[in-house]
């Protein structure tokens, strides 16, 4: 379980996370929605160790989140990050081959193995400038699963796509669910958030306004807030 206890964040004195709790349990898929500058992508930073946290705790199975190993979290990221000069399955191989996480025989089997899985075999020695978006974030993903990470995090995994494919990264991240693994995505992207997600965290101006399962919030939310935000918006 994952879980948040009064988390706060402040940026140059400006509160951007204020007291937020919640708990997640592993085989959830959650989804981290809210107006652009809601919070959204703050707390996805802080969950992923990249930014610190003001106050508050966060655990995971009962251990404080900074205590984990580097391949505890697997991270996607808005604009896939793909090192340019690096082929496909070099891009794979290389941070568990610089964390010393797995041999270069055992890298190389899993990241083929992966491409396999999501249909970027014939890839491999490609360069990220030879794919399409769909494509560059296939291979973001096979990167941040190649060490079976617990958690996995996905900041935006829609925005930098064309708009048909938001469906089908939608499906494989609901692909990617599993009893031992919680998935949390930041995302301003209804239709990313509902075919996945089990559970939706709403945040506006910081505030954890919606805890609750997909189904009740998008059938019916709690707050004027969150009525207003799902009705401004198409799903």
């Amino acid at each position: 379980m994952l879980k948040a206890q009064n988390l706060s964040k402040e940026f140059h004195g400006q509160l951007i996370l204020n007291n937020i709790s919640f708990d997640l349990k592993m085989g959830t898929i959650a989804a981290i929605l809210g107006p652009s500058g809601s919070g959204k992508s703050t707390l996805l930073r802080c969950l992923s160790r990249l930014e610190s946290i003001n106050s508050g705790r966060i655990t995971f199975q009962s251990h404080p989140l900074t205590s984990l190993s580097a391949s505890s979290i697997g991270m996607v990221f808005q604009g896939f990050f793909l090192f340019p000069h690096m082929t496909v399955l070099q891009n794979l191989i290389h941070a568990p081959l610089q964390l010393k996480q797995l041999s270069k025989p055992q890298a190389q089997s899993q990241a083929m193995a992966l491409l396999e899985t999501f249909g970027l075999s014939d890839k491999a020695t490609q360069f990220p400038n030879q794919l399409s978006g769909g494509q560059k974030q296939r291979v973001a993903i096979a990167r941040a699963l190649i060490v079976n990470p617990p958690i996995l995090l996905f900041d935006e995994p829609t925005s930098a796509l064309d708009p048909e494919l938001v469906s089908e990264v939608a499906s494989l991240i609901q692909s990617l669910k599993s009893p031992d693994r919680l998935i949390m995505m930041a995302t301003h992207e209804l239709r990313a958030a509902k075919l996945p997600a089990d559970h939706i965290l709403f945040l506006d101006q910081g505030v954890l306004i919606e805890n609750a399962t997909s189904d009740i919030f998008f059938k019916k939310p709690k707050t004027k807030r969150a009525q207003q935000f799902l009705k401004n918006l198409t799903i």
